[in-house]
C-alpha cells in the first residue's frame, strides 16, 4: 500500500509529464528503448485520455473502444510502459500483456519486443473465428503470434460465475449482458509464449 508521502512524492516528480498536446502527437516509436517504465498512476491517465480522444474522434478503428482499462489501483501493481510518444504502451500483470495499445500502428514491432523483454508470456486478445472450419484470423492474433504467441489449447475451463467456458484456448463471444454467442465469429482467444 502506497504512503501519503509515497504518493506525494509521485505526484510532484510527475507533474507536467503528460500535457494534453503530448498526448495527441503520437509519433511512430521503432525501438525497445523507446519504451520507458512509468508509475501505474501515469500510465492510467495516458491510456485514460488517449481512449477518450480516439473515441472522441470516432477513431474506433484503432480498437481503443474494446480496450479494457484497469483502475489506478490496478496499474500500480503492475509494471507499465509508455513510448516516448506518450501514445503507445502496455502493461504486464504477473506475466499477463495487457491494456496494449498505440495510435500508431507501426509501432507495434517496438511494443512487442519490448513486452516480451520486460516479462510478457500470456495475454488474451479478440479474433474472428470461421463457424465452418474453426479457423482463427484477426489483426491482433496475426501481430501477437508473428512474435511467437500461440492460442493456449491446454486453457479448458470455466470461469466460476461466468456465463462462458474457454475450450482448447478460444472462448465464444459473450455480449455486455452476458449472453454467449456461439454462432458469432468474435471470440476472445488466450496465447502463450
Amino acid at each position: 500500500m502506497t504512503t501519503f508521502r509515497e504518493y506525494l512524492d509521485e505526484k510532484f516528480n510527475d507533474m507536467g509529464k503528460l500535457s494534453n498536446d503530448e498526448l495527441k502527437k503520437g509519433q511512430k516509436i521503432t525501438t525497445v528503448d523507446d519504451m520507458v517504465q512509468v508509475s501505474g498512476r501515469v500510465f492510467h491517465q495516458a491510456i485514460t485520455k488517449i481512449k477518450e480522444n480516439d473515441i472522441a474522434k470516432g477513431d474506433a478503428a484503432k480498437g481503443m473502444v474494446t480496450l479494457s482499462i484497469y483502475k489506478t489501483e490496478e496499474y500500480t501493481k503492475m509494471k507499465c510502459y509508455l513510448g516516448k510518444n506518450n501514445s503507445s504502451g502496455y502493461a504486464i500483470k504477473s506475466k499477463d500483456l495487457v491494456s496494449v495499445f498505440s495510435t500508431k500502428k507501426s509501432s507495434s514491432q517496438a511494443i512487442m519486443k519490448s513486452a516480451i523483454e520486460n516479462g510478457a508470456k500470456t495475454l488474451d486478445c479478440f479474433a474472428l473465428r470461421d463457424i465452418e472450419t474453426g479457423k482463427i484470423k484477426g489483426q491482433l492474433y496475426e501481430l501477437y503470434s508473428k512474435y511467437g504467441f500461440k492460442i493456449n489449447k491446454s486453457l479448458n475451463d470455466g470461469k466460476k460465475g461466468e456465463a462462458y467456458t474457454i475450450v482448447n484456448g478460444v472462448s465464444d463471444y459473450v455480449d455486455d449482458d452476458e449472453n454467449v454467442h456461439p454462432e458469432d465469429p468474435r471470440v476472445v482467444i488466450f496465447m502463450k509464449l
